[in-house]
């Protein structure tokens, strides 16, 4: 099975990230072979819905109508791998690869998990209204995905903007899929301090009062802290 990793998104922070993907980059080559192309967008002028939650879900599938291989990873240039979180990624890619699993959304969770290296949950189908997971990043069997037509006649009709909500259901009904919760974040800057426990505190104070207890178990790990 191929298998294509594809930058899709708007363009962000993209020098401190591609440079930490490469840890990840390098310890999946170990396992299996793969490519990397580059679908990201430079602005949000020509999204074609005005939630950005449907725009995700549709520059994704714009982006992977070319791709060939069977196996394909959704990747966004503001990720941030903590060191600990890359041997867990790499065994979730490698479980599609291995046709031990067909659907895999990974990122992170800051009110039940941010003190847990890696987790793993089914997908329950229907998912209802407050049913979220993880969406940084996919890892899917292309088969496993709703047709591209059906896909956007549903987003036409969709009133969420959350892409936790929206990213599990762009799977088959037959299909199971998974998510996974692990020390993953979103670069709110082009950081200097590339420490994982400080780019964990500020992605967790950005969204302010209710992630406190994350904010300040991150804080606390940051080495100039201790």
């Amino acid at each position: 099975m191929g298998l294509t990793i594809v930058y899709t998104g708007e363009r962000r922070y993209e020098e401190v990230g591609r440079e930490n993907h490469r840890f990840l980059y390098q310890a999946l080559a170990e396992h299996t072979s793969f490519k990397i192309i580059d679908k990201c967008k430079d602005n949000r002028e020509n999204d074609e819905f005005n939630l950005s939650g449907p725009n995700q879900i549709w520059d994704f599938y714009k982006a992977i109508d070319d791709v060939t291989d069977d196996i394909i990873i959704k990747m966004r240039t503001d990720i941030w791998f903590a060191k600990s979180s890359i041997p867990h990624v790499v065994n979730d890619i490698l479980s599609v690869v291995n046709n031990e699993k067909d659907f895999i959304l990974i990122g992170s969770e800051m009110f039940r998990h941010y003190d847990k290296e890696y987790e793993t949950y089914e997908i329950t189908w229907p998912q209802t209204k407050k049913g979220k997971t993880t969406d940084f990043l996919l890892v899917t069997k292309k088969d496993t995905l709703i047709p591209k037509e059906e896909i956007h006649k549903n987003l036409t009709n969709e009133n969420s903007k959350s892409g936790n909500i929206l990213w599990q259901r762009i799977k088959k009904v037959d299909k199971k899929g998974f998510f996974s919760c692990g020390q993953i974040y979103l670069m709110r800057e082009n950081f200097k301090n590339k420490d994982d426990f400080y780019i964990a505190y500020q992605f967790a104070k950005h969204y302010g009062g209710k992630t406190a207890a994350a904010t300040k178990y991150y804080y606390e790990r940051i080495p100039s802290n201790k």
